[in-house]
């Protein structure tokens, strides 16, 4: 240990909250006790670093920050440069604003669409002439990532002793696409396929109308951004839903012919606890790590649904009848139900207060905005759609609200060798998470019940349930 380390550590014995001097207290002894591991010592001091920053400890975290060092573990210290522009970008000195960007320049062959954005930030701010507008979009850029953490799904929350309500999603699918992923999951992944490829014509223009209040926009053309595409894979709480049957998954188009696959939480990447780690450097939706074929497990985010006339809003949730599906005792059913019910009006409540505060920091900026030449104000409106990009997706319009979407999210541009196509047909990204291995139970669409053996083929090596459809449903053709 160094020096530097060693006051850094007496220095966090000053931290008035007895419960994170406690915590910080039993992780810096590892690094008292490094014994020369430095990507060790370096680990425990980027967890130190966010638990303080998690805690409102603003300029201690950014001294541990600082403290990490290149030699120990370059991913480390690029993860603590990134933090570091995001603390200085507060300040009102133009010298941090100088050296958070020379941080983000760091990062950005890392973090490419992100530390893109904030060096543009940067930019806006360090000239005089556009500093408050350079601001304004900080703030904007932060509220996307805290509606981003409120929209999440915590699959592995409420404690040890409960599972949590929403653990387990549901993707439905073709039984063609489902032989292909069961019969040979180390060759066939699951896919995350581009936007354009969705039904609903809405998509991508509500989020924008809503921040102008103008219910009219959501009928403009979506522009094509040519540099960063985002890649979607969709799932439901919805497990055995006929509606979903009918639209999805169809076998020669004929309707109810498809399967539903239902995910364990260990499909998608666990959350970590609010005290240890931050949503932006753990759990990244915009990842450009891992192999060059594949995309690390992301986490899953809820959708919203707007009513564009009255803007009344929606998020998606488990619907009653699932408790009462799941729980054979009534009475259990009613308690976990009402349990989740205020569980999720407690998440609503949130996402309601951040999302107004996203539309006014919105609104403000294009006042601003509407004062600018035509070439400035095309360019800024760029950058805005692009900070908007990660939540831009998951606002869809209240027509498809019994779909009860969730949504994996991935942002990259057409470069990135993990974009895969079949052209006229898909741009996809393969997902570095078995199929197989992390199914829980199958539900057979009610006009794809021949198949039931064949699953329990591919299947038969696992303890994967196989069920049929308990909808009814007489096929007409």
């Amino acid at each position: 240990m160094t020096d530097s380390d060693r006051k850094i550590i007496d220095k966090l014995e000053e931290i008035p909250d007895e419960y994170t001097r406690g915590i910080v207290k039993k992780l810096a002894r590892i690094i008292i006790r490094g014994n020369g591991n430095k990507i060790s010592i370096a680990n425990t001091k980027f967890l130190i670093a966010t638990i303080l920053l998690n805690k409102g400890y603003k300029e201690e975290a950014l001294e541990v920050f600082n403290s990490i060092r290149l030699e120990e573990n370059k991913s480390i210290y690029e993860n603590a440069q990134f933090f570091i522009g995001d603390i200085l970008l507060e300040s009102s000195s133009l010298e941090d604003i100088e050296h958070a960007k020379s941080s983000f320049v760091f990062v950005k062959n890392k973090f490419p669409y992100e530390a893109k954005n904030k060096i543009d930030i940067c930019d806006l701010i360090l000239d005089k002439s556009s500093e408050e507008l350079g601001r304004n979009i900080f703030e904007i850029s932060n509220l996307v990532y805290k509606i981003l953490s409120i929209l999440k799904i915590d699959i592995n929350s409420i404690g040890k002793k409960q599972l949590h309500a929403e653990r387990k999603l549901a993707h439905y699918t073709s039984t063609e696409v489902a032989n292909i992923l069961l019969h040979n999951p180390n060759t066939n992944f699951f896919r995350l396929n581009t936007i354009h490829n969705v039904n609903d014509p809405s998509e991508g223009k509500l989020l924008e109308s809503y921040l102008k209040n103008d219910s009219k926009e959501r009928n403009r053309e979506v522009r094509f951004d040519g540099e960063y595409q985002t890649f979607i894979g969709c799932f439901t709480f919805n497990h055995d839903s006929l509606n979903q049957f009918r639209l999805y998954g169809k076998q020669d188009y004929k309707e109810a012919s498809g399967i539903s696959l239902i995910f364990n939480k260990n499909f998608f990447k666990e959350n970590d606890h609010p005290d240890q780690m931050s949503f932006i450097a753990t759990e990244r939706i915009l990842d450009e790590e891992v192999s060059e074929e594949k995309i690390s497990q992301q986490p899953v985010i809820r959708c919203v649904y707007i009513d564009p006339s009255s803007q009344f809003i929606h998020l998606a949730q488990r619907n009653q009848i699932t408790f009462y599906r799941e729980f054979s005792d009534r009475v259990e059913a009613d308690i976990k139900w009402m349990k989740y019910k205020k569980y999720i009006d407690k998440k609503t409540n949130e996402f309601l207060i951040w999302f107004e505060c996203l539309k006014s920091a919105y609104q403000k900026a294009m006042d601003i905005v509407s004062e600018l030449d035509q070439s400035k104000a095309s360019e800024i409106n760029i950058l805005l759609d692009r900070i908007l990009l990660p939540i831009k997706y998951l606002i869809k319009h209240i027509a498809f609200q019994e779909e009860q979407e969730c949504r994996m999210l991935y942002i990259t541009s057409l470069k990135n060798p993990k974009v895969k196509m079949d052209f006229g047909k898909f741009l996809y990204v393969e997902y570095d998470a078995d199929v197989k291995t992390h199914l829980d139970k199958i539900y057979i669409a009610p006009a794809a019940t021949q198949y039931q053996p064949y699953l329990a083929k591919l299947l038969w090596d696992t303890n994967v349930k196989i069920e049929l459809s308990n909808n009814p449903y007489r096929q007409t053709s």
